[in-house]
């Protein structure tokens, strides 16, 4: 048998923006997958409906089909995703960044789920719209990922939209990696398409786009066909309409240059609305507070900061610009250092500069400190980074380690910074970042008290060893 699960989610109740474009998404791999006559059977999720509802939908399809032999599986998925903490996440409709595994659905148990019923081809098909939190030194940690994730199946093709640092883009007709999957099928020339054909053909469509990137990760003889163009299936996507809110059926005119700056500049700010983004991120920051199940075991205080330099391991960062193309006002910032042994001057990167005059902070010291002497504290340092269109917060979380009886010191020896970024001109994108912010330093200071105590997580198993941090 081949089976087939579908997973779009366009509306969502809390902070996420709403994807208008991910219900036609659904719907015509939908329509593709039915019309190609490959798949046994094939789950559609995409209604909206809650985690609970989505969780039970699956399980109960993959019980229902286990003790079969499954030739192909083929998971669709179309929404907002994120990767945070080494693990990717499909944000189900009701997601809240505060029960966060509840209202997500885990890679990781998707594939789990899937190793269940021993397919012996599995394809992942991920149209995921923003992607959430990078390391800073890896900014390809996705792929890696995804690379590690493939080790458990027999043949794979994981087809994804963006890289961690990126987003996916679509319009109100189909998101833009899903539409060049569609394309792909309607320009193929022969009578059958191998999913390399596929990759191929995506590839050279997002030749030369920055902002998104595709990835892929393949482990397969390359023969492997995705199906038959058959008359079915040419048929459905001749009739396939995308309609185009934004104009009548007697007005399909392409928008001329200015509307297309119009439209953009929405998402440009200048010095002022950047000045007045920062002092509402502030106000954010000041409004968040640790989960209530530790938050009366420790004191939280916050020290905004106009010298970012300051911070201990703030070089990364400076490395980061260096290394990495972007359009924040910053620049490395070196300073020269002299050798004694040689009597050579050698200019050293030390940091860099915040290139925003009468910026209200440039950095951020969250301190963590336990009420109890059996528990560890906490600092959290947040450097910011400001462009005309975005807001990148890079954080890192520290332990303090005891000294003394009465004195204590940052443990520095492994610094991992993390970052994210976020639209200038949304708040709720600002949010969305913001709370990872904290998500991290919730998830760090719980994990650390479920190991120095031997309690269970959230799923009852017990924490492991090995944190990212």
């Amino acid at each position: 048998m081949n089976i087939a699960i579908i997973l779009a989610v366009s509306k969502y109740n809390n902070s996420a923006n709403n994807l208008p474009a991910s219900k036609k998404d659904g719907d015509i791999i939908s329509g593709i997958l039915h019309s190609t006559k490959k798949y046994d059977k094939i789950l559609t999720i995409n209604n909206n409906e809650s985690s609970s509802e989505t969780k039970e939908l699956l399980s109960n399809f993959f019980i229902e089909n286990k003790g079969i032999k499954i030739e192909e599986l083929f998971f669709y998925y179309s929404g907002h995703g994120e990767f945070t903490n080494d693990e990717f996440y499909y944000l189900l409709s009701d997601f809240d960044l505060k029960r966060k595994n509840q209202t997500s659905l885990q890679n990781n148990e998707v594939d789990d789920l899937i190793r269940t019923l021993n397919p012996n081809i599995v394809v992942k098909v991920i149209d995921a719209c923003q992607s959430g939190t990078s390391y800073i030194k890896e900014s390809d940690v996705l792929t890696k990922y995804f690379n590690e994730t493939k080790k458990g199946f027999n043949k794979c093709y994981f087809l994804n939209s963006s890289l961690s640092n990126q987003s996916s883009y679509q319009d109100d007709n189909l998101s833009f990696f899903t539409y060049s999957f569609v394309q792909s099928l309607k320009d193929h020339p022969s009578s059958e398409i191998r999913y390399k054909d596929i990759i191929d053909f995506i590839l050279d469509d997002f030749q030369g786009n920055e902002e998104q990137t595709p990835f892929f990760v393949i482990q397969a003889e390359l023969t492997e066909k995705f199906c038959a163009l058959n008359e079915d299936l040419k048929n459905y996507l001749v009739n396939f309409q995308i309609e185009n809110k934004s104009s009548s059926k007697e007005d399909k005119k392409n928008p001329t240059l200015l509307e297309l700056v119009r439209s953009n500049a929405k998402e440009y700010v200048d010095k002022e609305g950047a000045l007045k983004a920062m002092e509402y991120c502030k106000i954010q920051f000041e409004k968040l507070k640790l989960d209530q199940e530790i938050a009366e075991l420790y004191d939280v205080e916050m020290h905004f900061l106009l010298d970012q330099n300051s911070i201990v391991g703030i070089k990364t960062i400076g490395k980061w610009l260096r290394d990495n193309k972007n359009d924040f006002f910053a620049k490395p910032l070196y300073s020269q250092e002299y050798n004694e042994y040689n009597g050579e001057v050698h200019n050293i990167l030390s940091g860099y500069n915040f290139l925003v005059d009468d910026a209200p902070y440039t950095a951020l010291i969250i301190e963590i400190m336990s009420k109890f002497p059996n528990l560890k504290s906490y600092r959290c340092n947040v450097a910011f980074l400001v462009s005309k269109k975005e807001i990148s917060f890079f954080y890192t979380v520290l332990q303090y380690i005891e000294d003394g009886w009465d004195t204590r010191k940052l443990d520095i020896e492994k610094i991992k910074w993390t970052y994210n970024i976020s639209k200038i001109a949304i708040e709720n994108s600002m949010i969305g970042g913001i709370e990872s912010v904290f998500e991290t330093i919730n998830d760090r200071i719980k994990a650390d008290i479920n190991n120095q105590f031997g309690l269970k997580n959230e799923e009852g198993e017990e924490e492991s060893d090995d944190l990212p941090f």
